[in-house]
C-alpha cells in the first residue's frame, strides 16, 4: 500500500467566506497549489498545520500542481479537481543565473515575499524576493525589469539571479546590504543623492519610505523597486524629491508613500498598491 503523502504549507491566503489558497511542498520535493471552496472546512482548521492535515482529504496521485477541495453531497471533503496547469511567471530572464527553489533554506522573514536565505550557490546570506501566487505575478515582472535597467549603477543592490519553481521563474535573489538601518530624518542629503541616481535613469520609485532607503557607511541603497517605472515628468520627478523630507520622517512601517497619478501601462509595469 502506498504511503500516505506528507505535505508543509508553505503560504496560504486563508478566508471562511470566500475560496482559500495554499501553497504546498509535497513529500519534500513537490510544489502544488490548492484551493478550498468556502464552507468546507473553519478557519481554524485551515490556519493550523497539523489540524488541516486531519480535515484534507488524502491528496490525489500523479501529476498534477493545481487542485480543488470542497465538499461532496454527502458533506464529505473531496478533490473536485486536479489539473497540471501552467501558472504565469516573470518572463524577463535576462541574468544568467537561475536558482530552484530546493536549493534555498529561509531564514529570516524581513516582509511579506522578503526573506533572508542560504543558498550553496553564494558564500554569503542573500535575500530572496517571491511571489506565490500568480495573480500577483506582473509585479514580480516589473521589479526584475527594474532591477535589469538598475544593473551596474550602484543605485540598488545587486541583482543575483532568477527564483525558479520547478522550472518557472517567480521571483529573484539579490544581495544583502548587511549592518545597514532604514533611514531616518538624519539621512536626507545620501537619500537625496540615491534618489537623484534614480531619476536621472528616468526611473520615479512610487515609494521613498524610510525603509526603502537602507544607510551603511554614510551611503544609501534604494530597494523595493515593485512600484517603481519609467517617467518623462519633471514635474513627478520634483514632487518625489520634495516629499522626501516628510517620507524619512514619518515612522509608520508603510509610511511615506507619495500618491502619484494612477499609471496604465501593460504587463509587467502595472503594480497593485494593496500589496505595499
Amino acid at each position: 500500500m502506498a504511503s500516505r503523502p506528507t505535505f508543509e504549507v508553505l503560504d496560504c491566503s486563508v478566508d471562511e467566506e470566500e475560496e482559500s489558497y495554499f501553497r504546498l511542498l509535497v513529500d519534500s520535493k513537490q510544489i502544488k497549489y490548492l484551493t478550498i471552496s468556502p464552507g468546507t472546512f473553519k478557519n481554524a482548521e485551515m490556519c493550523f498545520d497539523p489540524t488541516l492535515k486531519t480535515v484534507l482529504p488524502r491528496l490525489p496521485a500523479g501529476n498534477w500542481n493545481d487542485g480543488t477541495v470542497t465538499r461532496d453531497e454527502d458533506g464529505r471533503p473531496t478533490f473536485t479537481r486536479i489539473n497540471l496547469t501552467e501558472f504565469d511567471g516573470v518572463e524577463n530572464t535576462w541574468h544568467e543565473t537561475f536558482v530552484e527553489w530546493g536549493e534555498m533554506e529561509l531564514e529570516k522573514n524581513l516582509h511579506i515575499t522578503t526573506y533572508e536565505v542560504k543558498c550553496p550557490r553564494f558564500e554569503d546570506i542573500v535575500v530572496a524576493k517571491f511571489e506565490s501566487w500568480h495573480w500577483y505575478m506582473y509585479s514580480m515582472e516589473n521589479e526584475t525589469k527594474v532591477y535589469q535597467w538598475l544593473d551596474g549603477h550602484g543605485i540598488g543592490p545587486r541583482f543575483l539571479g532568477h527564483l525558479t519553481e520547478h522550472g518557472r521563474v517567480i521571483g529573484f535573489l539579490i544581495e544583502r546590504i548587511s549592518n545597514a538601518r532604514p533611514a531616518g530624518t538624519e539621512d536626507v542629503e545620501p537619500c537625496r543623492e540615491a534618489l537623484s541616481q534614480l531619476h536621472a535613469l528616468g526611473l520615479l520609485h512610487g515609494d521613498i519610505n524610510r525603509h526603502n532607503f537602507l544607510i551603511r557607511d554614510g551611503k544609501a541603497t534604494l530597494i523595493d523597486f515593485s512600484t517603481t517605472r519609467k517617467c518623462d515628468d519633471e514635474d513627478m520627478f520634483r514632487e518625489e524629491m520634495e516629499a522626501l523630507p516628510d517620507c524619512l520622517a514619518d515612522t509608520w512601517n508603510n509610511g511615506g508613500k507619495v500618491e502619484l497619478e494612477p499609471f496604465h501601462g501593460t504587463y509587467g509595469e502595472m503594480t497593485d498598491p494593496d500589496r505595499l
